[in-house]
Parts: structure tokens; sequence; C-alpha cells
């Protein structure tokens, strides 16, 4: 899963603070005397089959604005927070940026962005996932419509499974007897990755385990503070997730990112792994043979019979720049109308899988069903869709949109106290106390 390095967040939250009352505006108010308007189009998408497809529809749909042209900019992870608060205060902001939830958070926080209801309803408001609405909501609007959808749930070998003769677990002790019964450290088979980088890996990791438990950090219908709400539960999923490490999990995974358990699971070192979709497009570069043995299932909630009470996820989201009425209309309009299912099935097609639609209409249309990868793993995305979208949330923001997410994605401090306790130096109940106290910190909670 791609997303913005720490140091980049960590600057952005610093301009915000420091130099960004409410209000400011984001793109200067310019409309030429003749009343042509140029619209900023920015995306975080920079792999170029992405960016080249994005780009295409944008100039496509703007074609059918009069006096409205488009300048489109790919703007990296590692640079896009400190260049879009810049940008934004210096009047030359995206009036449409195709970003993450995070990046909606930051830039609603310092007031560059106006809602999009509007555009939400003339879609069709039904037709969203409603909980990536819930994810940039607040203050009762919407600050962003919805792209596409981001999932994790656990990537498992079939093939492994049968021939164990292991049945999709539907607790966590289940969980944990499937990946000791699949562990084969001599074989070079490990049962269950369970990766710890400090940056944005732990927490990706450790939220979807206090997710299925049912624990967050903020409740998401009141938005008060939550995680120690019940301590007992949210000490339990530590424990467990540091005791599956223990057990069927690589040494070296404690310091896993991405790109280390993926590339293990797509090799066949590992028989379970939690992604986001992304082994898919992996294997087919590196290992097209494995894709017949992959699927996928819930993590399930700790108990059989209960039902997971959620799991991470995110996506990409369109949000317009606060400028001059008449560029806010020709943005909004140009939002619109990519917003068409077969335009926005081709946007999750470039990286399929990993990708699916935020809207019911562009998962249903014949240019997502007939592509040859979402073919392949249709049983897979249903489960997807069925289980995991509807319930996923992200880290801070499970409330609606928070900043706190950024500041969690900006630092290490969760990844720091997991690792020490799968290294022995401190309790799990210890890495709990100790993440929950600089959260509530960061939180302004008491």
């Amino acid at each position: 899963m791609t997303r913005h390095p720490p140091r980049a967040m960590a600057t952005a939250l610093v301009l915000i603070t420091a130099c960004s009352p409410p209000g400011t505006s984001g793109t200067g108010g310019k409309v030429a005397a003749d009343g042509r308007i140029r619209l900023n189009f920015w995306t975080n998408l920079t792999v170029q089959a992405q960016a080249d497809v994005i780009k295409k529809q944008a100039e496509q749909c703007v074609a059918k604005q009069p006096n409205v042209s488009v300048s489109f900019d790919a703007v990296p992870f590692d640079s896009m927070y400190p260049k879009m608060i810049t940008a934004f205060r210096s009047g030359n902001g995206p009036d449409i940026m195709n970003t993450i939830e995070g990046g909606v958070a930051t830039a609603q926080a310092g007031g560059y962005v106006v809602p999009v209801d509007d555009v939400i309803d003339a879609h069709g408001r039904a037709d969203f996932v409603p909980s990536f609405l819930h994810a940039v909501t607040k203050d009762g609007k919407a600050w962003a419509v919805p792209d596409w959808a981001l999932h994790q749930e656990v990537w498992y070998r079939e093939d492994l499974f049968a021939a164990k003769e292991i049945e999709i677990p539907k607790s966590w002790d289940e969980v944990m007897a499937a990946a000791r019964k699949l562990d084969d450290p001599a074989g070079g088979v490990r049962g269950f990755a369970v990766p710890m980088g400090a940056a944005l890996v732990a927490p990706q990791t450790y939220y979807q385990f206090l997710y299925a438990a049912g624990v967050h950090t903020f409740d998401p219908e009141t938005g008060e503070y939550a995680l120690d709400r019940d301590r007992r539960k949210a000490v339990q999923a530590t424990q467990f997730m540091i005791d599956l490490y223990r057990a069927a999990s690589p040494p070296e995974s404690r310091t896993w990112t991405w790109t280390d358990f993926r590339t293990a699971f797509v090799q066949g070192k590992v028989a379970m792994t939690m992604d986001f979709g992304a082994v898919v497009g992996l294997a087919a570069e590196q290992n097209p043979g494995m894709l017949d043995n992959f699927s996928v299932f819930q993590l399930p909630a700790p108990i059989a019979g209960a039902k997971p009470r959620g799991a991470i996820g995110g996506g990409y989201f369109y949000m317009i720049g606060k400028s001059h009425p008449n560029r806010e209309k020709a943005a909004k309009t140009l939002v619109e109308c990519m917003m068409q299912p077969d335009l926005a099935a081709a946007r999750v097609n470039t990286r399929p899988v990993f990708a699916l639609p935020a809207t019911n209409s562009a998962a249903e249309s014949a240019t997502f069903t007939a592509n040859e990868t979402v073919r392949r793993f249709a049983p897979e995305i249903k489960l997807i869709r069925e289980k995991t979208l509807p319930e996923w949330y992200r880290y801070g923001m499970e409330a609606g949109l928070n900043q706190l997410s950024g500041q969690i994605e900006a630092t290490t401090f969760v990844g720091d106290q997991l690792q020490s306790a799968a290294a022995g130096n401190i309790t799990a109940e210890q890495a709990f106390d100790n993440i929950n106290a600089e959260m509530k910190r960061l939180a302004k909670v008491s």
C-alpha cells in the first residue's frame, strides 16, 4: 500500500498548526478576465500507467466544459504534504486533488477545501459505499468524493490449506492453530507473516487485530476516545499479535516493510499474511504461477461465532480547493464527469484487486467485470466487497476526518512499542499502555 513517508506528514502538520488560519483561500480565486479557467489537477498516483489514465480522463471530461482547461501534476507522497500546503498558501493550490483520506484531513483542517455534498448528491449518494463517505465527513459535511477503495484481509495459500486439511479459521485460536500447522521453518515456509516495520506497517498490522476485536481509537458513533474503553480487549489483541509473531512469523519480520512481507508471500516463504491485495500485482510480475493458489478470508473475531467489528482500510478521494465560485463549479463538474461508472472502473483496473471501486455502479460495470484479473479473483472481490468495505476504518478516523491519522503515520511510536514487545524487552500490556498514553497526548485527551 503506497503511503506518504513520516517526515513529509510531520512537515505538513507543523505548517498547518503554525501558519494556516481557517478560511485561507486555496487557489487564489483566479478567473481570467475573459472567463477562461485553467484548473490545477493533482494526484498522488505517480505510477505511469495510473497517472496516464487519470490524466487522459481529466482531459476528456474538461473538454466538455467551454472555456475550461486543465493542467495535470502527479505529486509523489514524499513531497506532497509540504508542496500542497505551500501551494495553497501562495494561491496556487490544486483545484482538484486525488489523494488519500489523510490528505483530505490535512487540507480540511487548514481551511483549503470546500464541501462536496452537492457532487455526491448529483452522482447519487446511495451509489457510494457508505463507509467511504463516513471517512471524509466532518461537522456534518463531506469534504471529498470517494474514488476507489483500499482494503486489508488475510491472504492465504489455498494449496497449503488443502494439503494440511485446514478450514478457514473462525476465531483467533483457529488462526493460531492454522499458523502453527502450516509453519515449517525447515522447509522454508513460515505460517503467518506479522510485519512490524515501525513506519506505517506496524500500525496497519496492529489495527487489524484491534478492529476485529471491536477496539477503536474513537467511537465510530459518538467520536469519544475509546482506545482504552475496554483495556482488556485491547491488551488481548496486542498479546495475540505478539504471540502469533513468535509462533509462526520469521524473526526478521519484526522490521519488515510492505515490500518484504509481500515478496515473502509471493515467493512462497509464508503461508498467510495480511495485505491490501498488492500481492496480486506483485505475483503477476514475479511469480505468476503462484496466483492460482491465492485467496482471502476476513480476520475473524477473537471468539468463534462473534462478528469481527471492523477492518483497516483506506481509499483515494477527490477534494476541491477553495477558490472562486466559478472555479469551484468547474472543478466539481469535472469530478462529476470522472465518476461515471466506466471511467471509475478504468481507474481501478490500472491496479486490479489492490484497488476496488468505491461505487456500486463502477463495480457492476462491464469495464470492471471484464478485466481478466477481476474475473480471476471474482470470489475474493465478492467477499471483500461484502465483508471488508462496509466496515473499514482508518486509525484515528473512525468517527470521520481527523488529523490524528496523519500524526500516527508521522511518527513510529506504535511500531517502536510493538517491536520492543516482540523482542521481549517489554510486555504486550506495557506496549499497549505506552501506545495509549501517546495516543491520548496526540488526541489531547485527559
